[in-house]
């Protein structure tokens, strides 16, 4: 499954990457995350990060390990436990009036479904949703 959502929004950059990089804040605009263990560190290469949510009514754990991070550019994980396997990214970019922000997810799960790639495709989009609500809320 390769699937990449994007979306402008009238934020800058710094403040969407603000909230979107902060893995804290991830159940505020994540919907199949529900928690978030406090990472031992700071954003950067090499930080996992544990979630506890689940997709599709199924409850799960997983847990991310970031492999690159430009501040208020992008950072790329990996799964490194739980059902999926693969990489996801989080992007943003300076566009006229604001920023392009995108999610591109990489890989596959453990419990593989007829239509997933569209299902992943529709929470991603609800996600940016919530994303792009936050941030301009607050920028």
């Amino acid at each position: 499954m390769d699937v990449r959502v994007e979306v402008r929004t009238s934020a800058s950059p710094a403040a969407v990457a603000r909230i979107m990089f902060d893995p804290t804040r991830d159940p505020e605009w994540i919907g199949g995350a529900r928690r978030v263990d406090p990472p031992e560190g700071a954003m950067g290469v090499g930080l996992r990060i544990r979630r506890h949510g689940g997709f599709l009514g199924r409850a799960f754990s997983w847990v991310t390990e970031v492999t690159a991070f430009e501040p208020e550019r992008r950072v790329d994980m990996r799964f490194v436990e739980g059902p999926m396997r693969g990489h996801v990214s989080y992007l943003v970019a300076p566009a006229e009036g604001g920023s392009l922000v995108a999610v591109h997810n990489r890989g596959a799960a453990s419990f593989e479904l007829p239509g997933m790639a569209w299902m992943v495709r529709r929470s991603v989009a609800n996600d940016l949703a919530r994303l792009v609500a936050l941030v301009e809320r607050a920028d």
